[in-house]
């Protein structure tokens, strides 16, 4: 494992806060040279992440917004005016997307036909058609975003393109987002130069597959097939990059079941798939951080709806606070016995789960404290 690389790992865990799931899977795409789709509304730091990673990496970059005017000069460039004079229909791809080494396409399923033919080809044979010839390109990754998944047929092979899908929402607890407001333009101050992240993808390359991770991944199809959640053949065979890039990220040398954990941002095909998706792909690669997850999901959907008693009903309020302080007890009881059985980098599920459950509690604790005028101590 790349030190440098993983010292980047940790500093945009701790530059953007939970988003941890979206940074694996960001850092395993670029390792396995595939591309990322962030779902979710506006003002969710999907640009500032992608950002952050092309500086760290010191790559090329590109960035479009598009519309449904957006034309093919917007992301491949201008026409040459010299070359039309003889006879020759050549595009002048300086700064463009032609010449990225990474790419963020926001609104990406505005693409109309005139754009999406040499999007498709650029993404998937990393060639541009220029003057009718094909022209390699240095592509390593292209980050999609929209707040909508693609409604005409005609996107579909647009969005199967995007290996990893990552539904990306607001920040959930006040602690992150006070300290979001407060901080800077979120900036990597590691640098992997592209030298050292070309021998960690051969590394990536590199990695065995073992016959157990073979076959805890045919499970998984089978399981999915069950739930009528069915992927191609190709994102099934592609999805194993990734899953070489994830056990690489984790410090191994071949992968294991545990690796596969990472599908559960492969296979859906709408979010509301996703938790389906993650109960499969759980029991089968990392059952240990599949039970963190389903504990952390629940205490967020407790604090949620506490939170919205806030405001209109403070009877209801206190008393749901009360029963929800006592579920979060019980919830870091469960997550710190999962703990004593993990494996190593189950332990960081745990930890994260752990991390967040302590957080909720403590916001919670401290806002009805100061709405009773009492101290922390009379509420734990």
């Amino acid at each position: 494992m790349n030190k440098t690389l993983q010292k980047l790992r940790t500093e945009l865990h701790s530059l953007f806060p939970e988003r941890r799931l979206v940074i694996d899977g960001a850092l395993c795409a670029v390792l396995a040279r595939e591309h990322v789709l962030l779902l979710g509304p506006p003002g969710t730091a999907k640009s500032a992440l992608v950002r952050a990673i092309a500086q760290a990496l010191d790559a090329s970059y590109f960035e479009r917004l598009l519309t449904k005017f957006s034309t093919p000069e917007e992301l491949f460039g201008p026409i040459s005016l010299q070359a039309l004079e003889q006879d020759q229909f050549i595009r002048v791809t300086t700064g463009m997307l032609p010449e990225a080494q990474l790419a963020f396409v926001d609104e990406v399923f505005k693409a109309n036909s005139a754009i999406l033919n040499s999007m498709l080809t650029l993404i998937n044979e990393r060639t541009f058609s220029n003057g009718g010839s094909p022209v390699p390109v240095p592509l390593i990754s292209l980050f999609g975003a929209s707040n909508e998944l693609p409604e005409s047929r005609e996107l579909e092979a647009l969005f199967d393109r995007f290996l990893l899908r990552f539904e990306v929402n607001y920040l959930l607890r006040p602690g992150n987002l006070r300290a979001v407001l407060s901080a800077p333009e979120p900036v990597a101050k590691v640098s992997l130069p592209l030298q050292e992240l070309q021998a960690a993808q051969a590394e990536v390359d590199s990695v065995k597959v073992t016959d157990d991770t073979v076959d805890a991944l045919i499970s998984i199809r089978e399981g999915l097939k069950t739930e009528g959640i069915v992927a191609s053949d190709r994102r099934w065979k592609k999805s194993l990059r990734v899953v070489q890039a994830a056990a690489y990220l984790g410090g191994e040398s071949e992968t294991s079941p545990e690796d596969l954990a990472i599908l559960t941002d492969s296979l859906w095909r709408e979010p509301k798939e996703r938790p389906k998706v993650a109960r499969t792909v759980g029991k089968l690669a990392d059952p240990i951080s599949s039970q963190a997850i389903e504990i952390l999901d629940a205490a967020r959907e407790t604090a949620g709806k506490v939170q919205a008693l806030k405001t209109s009903d403070r009877k209801a309020y206190l008393a749901q606070a009360a029963q929800a302080l006592e579920e979060f007890r019980a919830q870091q009881a469960k997550l710190g016995e999962l703990g004593k059985s993990a494996g190593k980098r189950a332990q960081a599920s745990i930890s994260d789960a752990i991390a967040e459950v302590n957080g909720l509690h403590a916001e919670l604790a401290r806002s009805v404290s100061t709405g009773l005028g009492l101290g922390m101590r009379a509420l734990r």
